[in-house]
């Protein structure tokens, strides 16, 4: 098995960086599409793996279920706890835990979600044996991605150009693909099926956007810092000339698709 605890650790690093929590209130409409999808019941106790600051926990609390989050970066919890407080949504349990290493007895939980969360873990195997560990027998599952043709996967792959990801790390957008996601949950979900749906980013400019996500989103702000000047501009400029690919004609205006996944199934 491979021991990923440094790229871990770079991780943490990264999802604490710039304001993560400004990004996940423009997908808020994901955490809606799973909880309604998934069926989240009252009472029902629930584990959000990789919750970030909470769009889904905070969701399924709504619904009178028992949550659990569940999350590798502190910070990330911590502005979770922030925001249930603010929103006042109470009883939720915070812990800060490893996907790969669920912190539970098995069939704990009668619903696991996530929510562009679990797929950035680099063991996939690992984590879809986990999600299977801690379900009961007919629990059921909420696993959201986006999809490797998605505006993310694209920025993804203009940010690879300037920071490889690691050798022998999967593609974490392989949880966006249905043949990959059956290989990795089929042996232990059954009636697994996917819904596709897009969050969209809507801004003025192709400029306004790359600014966004330099300025606050962990992977792009990690990777701006990192770089030489020279390099920084380049991938600033290269952002750009995406974002201006969903321009639309019709305004001049961008609309940055986000096409996702969400994988449900039950467990057997």
């Amino acid at each position: 098995m491979s021991d990923f605890t440094e790229l871990k650790k770079k991780h943490r690093a990264t999802w604490a960086a710039g304001d993560y929590d400004f990004i996940a209130r423009g997908i808020l409409p994901v955490a809606d599409h799973i909880v309604r999808s998934v069926r989240i019941r009252a009472g029902e106790r629930v584990l959000d793996i990789a919750c970030g600051t909470g769009n889904t926990a905070i969701a399924a609390r709504a619904r009178g279920a028992a949550v659990t989050g569940l999350d590798l970066t502190p910070e990330l919890l911590d502005v979770a706890k922030r925001r249930a407080a603010a929103e006042g949504i109470s009883e939720i349990t915070w812990t800060e835990g490893d996907a790969e290493r669920l912190p539970f007895p098995d069939r704990s939980f009668d619903v696991v979600v996530s929510s562009c969360g679990l797929m950035f873990a680099p063991d996939q195997a690992r984590v879809a044996a986990e999600v299977a560990r801690v379900i009961r027998k007919g629990g059921r599952i909420g696993i959201q991605a986006w999809t490797h043709g998605s505006g993310v996967g694209a920025m993804f792959r203009v940010t690879a150009a300037y920071m490889p990801p690691p050798p022998g790390v999967p593609s974490p957008f392989d949880w966006g693909d249905e043949t990959k996601v059956r290989a990795l949950l089929g042996g232990s979900f059954s009636e697994l099926r996917f819904e596709r749906s897009d969050c969209p980013e809507f801004t003025d400019t192709p400029e306004q956007l790359a600014e966004l996500f330099i300025d606050r989103y962990g992977p792009t702000n990690r990777v701006h810092a990192a770089l030489p000047p020279e390099k920084a501009a380049a991938y600033r400029r290269d952002l750009v000339e995406l974002y201006r690919s969903y321009v639309t004609p019709a305004d001049g205006k961008v609309r940055w698709g986000r096409e996702y996944i969400i994988a449900l199934g039950t467990r057997g």
